[in-house]
């Protein structure tokens, strides 16, 4: 039912998603999670946190806002470069249910910001394949990657998906390398500005030595729900990694390219996590994407669609579950 329904993308699929989204965030309108404390140098997520943190429910609607354009630009982006079956609403349907697999989750804070400027670098990145001159594409690229470590400082590594970009789609001219420097600190240039006019630029200075100095992996403390549907993820995620890579479906090198690109995503978001200090239960979402493309061909991979529909009912009901019955004692 699910699956089959959503392997097409018209206005009712995407209207439907909302709606799935809004019941998974029912509770949270009603009761807001708290939003999570800045930690580390991050400017503009201090300043969001200023406006935000009293106002608990317009938190939680800047959340879901933020994690509805997210789905919808990442589905986009996957049919644009046939990542994924080509105008199926799957993936957006996937990526809302897991940006809401955790009550905590349900407000705004610096990962669910940080995906949606991930997805922009992405889309930069896989426009620039096989473009002559596609130096805006990668200085927006470190431009977008220093905005996002301004919310959620390990953002940072993230730079290193475009030097990945550069190999994968057989590219990386001097200029491009230096486009992407310049753009990744132009953004520092302006704060600097900022931190030296205000006297603030010694204490800031020190404030990022010793964040770089905290790489620390923190224990991570989980619930046994969260720990199922993780688990559960991660199970459909090998399996959607198997089809993928070695899947029937004919791909092309611009394809294949692209594909792997999403897959090192994931690697960085894992060694990203020694900055995470006490964000790492929220660092998580920052697997999301590249988890959204690996359940998306896992689903679409199953033979048996029967089964397809009865493991997704599964899934999609553990979540729901944790969203209301979720105890954060």
């Amino acid at each position: 039912m699910f699956i089959r329904f959503f392997r097409s993308s018209f206005p009712i699929q995407y209207l439907v998603i909302g709606l799935i989204g809004f019941m998974l965030w029912g509770k949270s309108f009603i009761q807001p999670p708290p939003i999570p404390m800045p930690e580390g140098p991050v400017p503009l997520y201090n300043l969001l946190y200023s406006i935000l943190s009293n106002l608990p429910h317009l938190a939680v609607i800047t959340g879901f806002v933020l994690v509805a354009l997210e789905t919808w630009w990442l589905n986009i982006l996957l049919n644009n470069n046939e990542l994924v079956l080509k105008n199926s609403s799957l993936a957006s349907l996937i990526c809302i249910i897991m940006m809401s697999s955790s009550p905590v989750y349900l407000t705004v804070h610096p990962l669910n910001i940080s995906i949606l400027i991930s997805i922009a670098i992405l889309n930069n990145l896989m426009r620039s394949y096989n473009r002559t001159d596609s130096l805006d594409l990668i200085y927006g690229a470190g431009f977008y990657t220093a905005i996002g470590s301004l919310f959620y400082f390990p953002f940072l590594l993230m730079l290193a998906i475009v030097p990945i970009s550069f190999f994968l789609f057989r590219s990386g001219r001097w200029r491009e390398w230096a486009a992407a420097l310049i753009g990744f600190i132009t953004p520092f240039i302006f704060l600097s500005v900022y931190f030296f006019v205000t006297d603030q630029l010694s204490d800031q200075v020190v404030l990022y030595e010793k964040m770089v100095a905290s790489f620390f992996f923190y224990p991570i403390h989980l619930h046994t729900d969260d720990w199922i549907i993780g688990i559960a993820s991660i199970v459909l995620a090998a399996w959607g990694l198997y089809y993928l890579l070695r899947g029937p479906m004919e791909k092309t090198v611009e394809i294949r390219a692209k594909t792997y690109l999403i897959v090192w995503l994931l690697a960085i978001s894992l060694l990203s996590v020694a900055y995470s200090t006490t964000l790492l239960v929220y660092h998580l979402v920052m697997l999301f994407p590249t988890l959204t493309l690996l359940l998306t061909s896992a689903f679409l991979g199953i033979k048996k669609k029967r089964w397809a529909e009865i493991i997704f009912l599964i899934y999609f009901l553990l979540i729901l579950i944790n969203s209301y019955f979720y105890n954060p004692e």
